[in-house]
C-alpha cells in the first residue's frame, strides 16, 4: 500500500471516533496531494489541495508513511525537518494519536481490547479541531492597572495562588526529573554519564534525544554551530513565527539578520530606555502594590507585567496596550502545548503591527520597528514577513525570560534572608546576586540543537539527526565547573555561566535583561522597607520555583513594613 492509499483508508478507521459537530481539514502534501475533510460526523477523502486546511503536513511519501504508522514520532519528524506542518499539529504526539491505525484492520485481534490511541486522546482531538473565537484587541482605554491575564477557572482552583499557564507547560522533550527540583536527578545522571542518549521516548526507532549534563559538553555543543544546527527551533516554530526566526538560523544568515537587530539594543538607546521608561514602569508598579496595603504577590503584581511594558516600548508599541502584549507573548510561547492559540496570537500580532510598519516607513522613530523597516541585507530591504518573524520572537522572548529570571532572583534572596540583608546594605552586591541566580536557575533550561552528522561528545557518539538538548541549569551546577554549585551564594567568585548561551547565538538581549533586573531589585528594596516572605502565605500557597524546561516561581508572597 503506497502512502496515498494509506491516507485514503484513514477515514474508515477515523470516522467512528469523530464527534458530530467537529470540523477540520487535514491536508497531506506528498507526491500526490490529498486531504481529509471532517464535518458533521462525516470524514471524506479527496485528491488535490484544500483551499482552507486546518492542518497541513508536508513530507516525502516514505516519511509520511512512517509518521502515520507510528514508526517516526510526528514531533521528532518536525523538529528534525523531515516533516513540516502548518496549523494545529500537537508537536508532542505521534499522528497515531489522531488516526487509529489499528481500526484499519477489518479483523480485530485478540490483543486489541484496550481503548485505541485515538479513543484515549479524543478529548484532545476535539479541542484541536474545535473553533477558537478570536480575542478582541483592547482599545487604548485598556485599564493599565490590569497587570496580568485574568486567571482561568482551573487556575483559580489551584492551591498554588496566581500561576500563569506557562508555569505548568510541559514540552515533548522535557528532561527527566521532578519539576520542583530537577537538579537532583540531573546531578545523579551526570555522575553516571555526562551525555545521555534516550531512544525510547517516542517508541522504537522513532528518534534519539541526547541530554547534555556537563558544562564542558554543553559549552562544546553551543560553540559548534557547524555540526549542531539551530534549525530545530525554526522547524518547531515556523508555523507560528514564520520562516525567519533569528534563534533558528545558522551562519551566515544568522549573523546578517542579527546585525540588523543589534542597533535597536545599542548602549545609547538602553541608556535612554533606562531614564525615560524602565524607572517609570517600576515606580508605577510599586505604587500600585503599595496602594493596596503592605502585602503582595510579586509574581502577579510585579514580575509578570514589568518586562511587557519595557519590551513593547522598545519595539515601538504604545504603553496602553501592554496587557495585551503579555497575553500574546504567553499564547505564542504556548505553541508546543497549544498550537491553535499560538497561531491565533501570531495572526493577531501581525494585524496589530501592520499599521505601525507603514507609519515607521514614512516617519522613523527611535525604536526597533523603525530599525527593521529601513534595514537592508545585501542592498535589499526586509519584507514585512521577515520583520514579523523578528518581532514575533522578540515580543515573547524579551518578556518571558526577564519575568522568570527576575522572579527567580527575588525568590532566592527572600529564601536566604541573610544574603538579602547583605544586598540591602550593599547594593554593589546586586550584580553578583543577579549572576548567581542566572547560574543557579536559568529561566530557560535547555536550547535544542540538531546533530547534522555523527559526532563525539565526551565519551559518547551522538548519531546524525539526533535532537541534542544542552541543559544549561545542569551545566551551571557541574562540580567540574563550580564548587558547591547546588548552594545559592552571592559571595562566590564570579563565574562564566552559560545561561545566556555562548558562541554566535549568545542572547542578544542579555544587557537589557540585566539592566531591567538590576533596576527592579534596587527600587523594590528602596520602596518596600523590611521586604520579606509572607511566611503564612508561602506555606498556604506552597510557593516554590518549578519547571524543567522553563523555571520560575509559582508565587512570591511578600510583606513589608508599612509607611
Amino acid at each position: 500500500m503506497n502512502t496515498r492509499e494509506l491516507i485514503e483508508q484513514l477515514p474508515k478507521g477515523f470516522l467512528p471516533e469523530v464527534a458530530g459537530d467537529a470540523h477540520a481539514i487535514f491536508q497531506f502534501d506528498i507526491s500526490e496531494p490529498c486531504y481529509l475533510s471532517i464535518s458533521n460526523g462525516r470524514c471524506e477523502f479527496s485528491l488535490g489541495q484544500s483551499p482552507q486546511p486546518s492542518l497541513t503536513l508536508s513530507a516525502n511519501d516514505e516519511v509520511m508513511r512512517q509518521v502515520l504508522t507510528g514508526e517516526i514520532n510526528g514531533m521528532v519528524a518536525v523538529m528534525t525537518g523531515r516533516m513540516k506542518t502548518r496549523g494545529n499539529l500537537k508537536l508532542g504526539q505521534s499522528m497515531t494519536s489522531y488516526f487509529d491505525m489499528t481500526a484499519l484492520s477489518s479483523t480485530p485481534t485478540a490483543n486489541n481490547t484496550k481503548p485505541s490511541l485515538l479513543k484515549r486522546s479524543i478529548a484532545t482531538l476535539k479541542q484541536i479541531i474545535g473553533a477558537h473565537p478570536a480575542q478582541a484587541t483592547p482599545s487604548p482605554a485598556t485599564d493599565t492597572a490590569t497587570l496580568a491575564p485574568t486567571p482561568t477557572a482551573e487556575q483559580d482552583s489551584d492551591s498554588e495562588g496566581f500561576v500563569d499557564r506557562l508555569l505548568y507547560m510541559e514540552t515533548p522533550v522535557d528532561p527527566p526529573g521532578d519539576p520542583r527540583a530537577p537538579h537532583t536527578e540531573w546531578a545523579r545522571r551526570r555522575s553516571q554519564n555526562r551525555v545521555e542518549l534516550e531512544t525510547d521516548r517516542f517508541g522504537e526507532n522513532a528518534g534519539t534525544l541526547v541530554y547534555l549534563y556537563g558544562h564542558t559538553e554543553v559549552n562544546a555543543c553551543l560553540r559548534n554551530n557547524e555540526d549542531f544546527s539551530s534549525v530545530v527551533l525554526q522547524n518547531m516554530y515556523s508555523s507560528v513565527m514564520g520562516d525567519h526566526i533569528l534563534v533558528g538560523m545558522d551562519e551566515p544568515a544568522h549573523a546578517g539578520y542579527r546585525n540588523l537587530v543589534a542597533p535597536a539594543l545599542r548602549p545609547k538607546l538602553l541608556k535612554k530606555w533606562e531614564e525615560s521608561l524602565i524607572h517609570q514602569v517600576v515606580d508605577e508598579l510599586i505604587a500600585n502594590m503599595k496602594a493596596k496595603g503592605n502585602k503582595a504577590d510579586l509574581v502577579a503584581d510585579f514580575t509578570f507585567a514589568y518586562p511587557a511594558r519595557v519590551v513593547g516600548k522598545i519595539i515601538g508599541l504604545p504603553q496602553e496596550n501592554f496587557a495585551q502584549f503579555q497575553l500574546w507573548a504567553v499564547g505564542i510561547l504556548e505553541g508546543v502545548a497549544d498550537p491553535d492559540r499560538a497561531a491565533e496570537c501570531a495572526q493577531e500580532v501581525r494585524a496589530y503591527l501592520a499599521p505601525f510598519l507603514e507609519a515607521r516607513r514614512a516617519a522613523p522613530e527611535e525604536d526597533m520597528i523603525s530599525e527593521l523597516v529601513h534595514a537592508e541585507i545585501d542592498g535589499k530591504k526586509l519584507s514585512d514577513e521577515e520583520i514579523y518573524s523578528f518581532l514575533l520572537l522578540l515580543l515573547p522572548a524579551g518578556i518571558e525570560t526577564t519575568y522568570r529570571a527576575l522572579g527567580n532572583l527575588l525568590f532566592h534572596l527572600l529564601d536566604n534572608p541573610s544574603q538579602l540583608e547583605d544586598v540591602r546594605n550593599d547594593r554593589g552586591l546586586v550584580g553578583r546576586a543577579i549572576e548567581e541566580t542566572l547560574r543557579m536557575d536559568p529561566p530557560v533550561q535547555l536550547t535544542p540543537r540538531l546533530a547534522l552528522r555523527e559526532m563525539r561528545l565526551g565519551d559518547t557518539i551522538v548519531p546524525e539527526n539526533a535532537i541534542v538538548l544542552p541543559l544549561l541549569g545542569a551545566a551551571n551546577r557541574d562540580p567540574e565547573f563550580v564548587e558547591d554549585g547546588e548552594r545559592f551564594n552571592i559571595h562566590r567568585a564570579n563565574l562564566r555561566h552559560i545561561t545566556f548561551g555562548t558562541g554566535v547565538h549568545t542572547c542578544i538581549g542579555l544587557h537589557l535583561a540585566r539592566l531591567e533586573i538590576k533596576i527592579a531589585v534596587n527600587k523594590l528594596l528602596d520602596a518596600l522597607p523590611g521586604l520579606r516572605f509572607d511566611s503564612d502565605e508561602v506555606v498556604k500557597q506552597d510557593a516554590h520555583i518549578r519547571g524543567k524546561s522553563f523555571r520560575s516561581p509559582t508565587a512570591i508572597p511578600v510583606i513589608w513594613n508599612p509607611d
